[in-house]
């Protein structure tokens, strides 16, 4: 089955990506914030992660570059970074171009529609 990592600290847009996970048929877990979620990547038993920017502790932009050198300069996991900040989202295509990026508000259907993408690239689903 296609696990999918949620690391999100808003309980509201959280529960809104575990149901269109689960939905499609994929196990969705949620990691409250960024240190949560290394922790979990640290398993490698994740097949995508749907990424916020702006956490409390370990931000969304420090997740993503810690992947980025542990995976010697790329991603070994589908990353989609879902967040508020423009600024952010910007900042996370210029670091890591690697990492897709949606802002919120996002249209449900072309999020889902770029992790089929991303799980078929991956062999998965």
């Amino acid at each position: 089955m296609t696990r999918i990592l949620i690391v999100e600290d808003d309980d509201e847009v959280s529960q809104l990506l575990r149901t269109v996970c689960e939905a499609e048929g994929w196990e969705a877990s949620v990691a409250p914030d960024g240190l949560e979620g290394l922790i979990r990547l640290g398993t490698g038993e994740i097949d995508l992660v749907l990424l916020d920017l702006m956490m409390p502790d370990v931000s969304g932009l420090r997740v993503l570059q810690q992947l980025f050198e542990e995976g010697g300069g790329s991603l070994e996991v589908p990353v989609i970074v879902v967040t508020g900040s423009a600024i952010g989202a910007e900042e996370a295509r210029s670091a890591l171009d690697a990492a897709d990026v949606f802002e919120k508000p996002f249209e449900v259907t072309e999020l889902i529609a770029r992790m089929k993408v991303l799980l078929d690239g991956e062999g998965e689903q």
